[in-house]
């Protein structure tokens, strides 16, 4: 794999993970607690952190900062 990963990169990668492991527990919990409407709108919070590192993931490949190594050049 090619590095560095530019800070931008990885701070984007960290904040969509913390928020969707948070969303995703809020939602479990508010479902088992029985307050349906806030745990819907915690499912739906889910979604955009998802679309942040989907994102985050294809301007990574796009710009070479992940992915197999280029072919070596023949001298």
């Amino acid at each position: 794999m090619n590095t560095p990963v530019t800070p931008y990169v990885l701070a984007g990668r960290i904040f969509s993970i913390i928020g969707m492991s948070l969303a995703a527990a809020l939602a479990i919990l508010f479902f088992v607690g029985g307050f349906w409407w806030w745990g819907l709108g915690a499912t739906l919070a889910f979604f955009p952190f998802f679309g942040l590192i989907v994102l985050v993931e294809r301007y990574s490949a796009k710009h070479g900062l992940i992915g197999p190594e280029p072919p070596a050049l023949p001298e």
